[in-house]
């Protein structure tokens, strides 16, 4: 089994850096914290967690819904506003649709879809969640940003919650990244199950998809662990075994940016990559 010391970052493929990060700046209240060729990392200021942004082709395909990424505001009536101010904000960012607020078990939320061909949730969570047990109701940040760091809109994204992906069973998927990935199965519903590094409160949401849609590696989650070898030992035994553990596709150990790491892809094709600092 990974020892994961952290869920460490995203990964995000657009159509467009410049079309898509001011979107995360202006709407999202993401600050771009790295910028080289063909990729940018941004990161909420509020949250320990990397968003990789890699600018695919014009073409490249838009994402399913169940492949989104949210943030998560501290009052209901700020979910309303967003609302209003995306609306407002549509024509001037591109955005190719937002949907009006609704609830579904006790989260209420607004999406809406960036020019890049992804999709955004803004949440908010009622406190009878926490009540009931829902742990991913907790909110996700340790102080609370004062409006001054995202000042006009009549709402500030407190925190990056949570990324959401696809599989074909969820107890199956769960068994996965319980006891190869060593991640936390922190709950969920009829159909979903939230996953998470242990000591951190952002998730990924995994819901089984009706009909599935697989997309690149260019969208993955990276865990990290606290050694180069352990980088090095994970890559030979998901080459040699992984077959047997649910383990789809290994590419090739990569060193770059003072980093060890490699891709895989898991039982539903789905693209992780595992690192450690050199």
């Amino acid at each position: 089994m990974i020892k994961p010391t952290a869920l460490k970052r995203g990964h995000y493929e657009c159509k467009s850096l410049d079309d898509t990060l001011p979107v995360l700046t202006d709407l999202l209240a993401f600050e771009v914290v790295r910028q080289g060729s063909g990729q940018a990392a941004v990161k909420h200021p509020n949250t320990d967690w990397e968003l990789v942004v890699h600018e695919g082709a014009p073409e490249a395909v838009d994402k399913p819904h169940l492949h989104h990424y949210g943030v998560r505001v501290e009052t209901l009536d700020e979910v309303n506003a967003a609302y209003e101010y995306l609306q407002s904000q549509k024509e001037r960012y591109k955005l190719m649709r937002v949907s009006r607020p609704h609830e579904n078990h006790f989260a209420h939320s607004v999406y809406f879809r960036e020019p890049g061909g992804n999709d955004w949730e803004i949440e908010y969570y009622d406190h009878e969640a926490v009540v009931r047990g829902q742990r991913n109701a907790i909110n996700p940040w340790r102080e609370k940003m004062s409006e001054e760091r995202f000042p006009g809109r009549g709402y500030l994204p407190q925190a990056l919650s949570h990324g959401t992906r696809e599989c074909d069973d969820k107890e199956v998927s769960a068994r996965f990244y319980s006891e190869v990935l060593g991640l936390e199965i922190a709950g969920g519903g009829r159909s979903s199950v939230y996953i998470k590094h242990y000591e951190t409160p952002w998730y990924v949401v995994v819901l089984p998809g009706r009909t599935r849609h697989y997309v690149s590696e260019l969208n993955r989650f990276t865990l990290q662990v606290e050694t180069e070898q352990e980088v090095v030992e994970a890559h030979r035994a998901f080459r040699t075994s992984g077959k047997d553990i649910g383990i789809d596709e290994v590419q090739d150990l990569q060193y770059d940016n003072g980093e060890v790491s490699f891709v895989f892809s898991d039982l539903d094709r789905n693209w992780w990559d595992i690192c450690a600092a050199r």
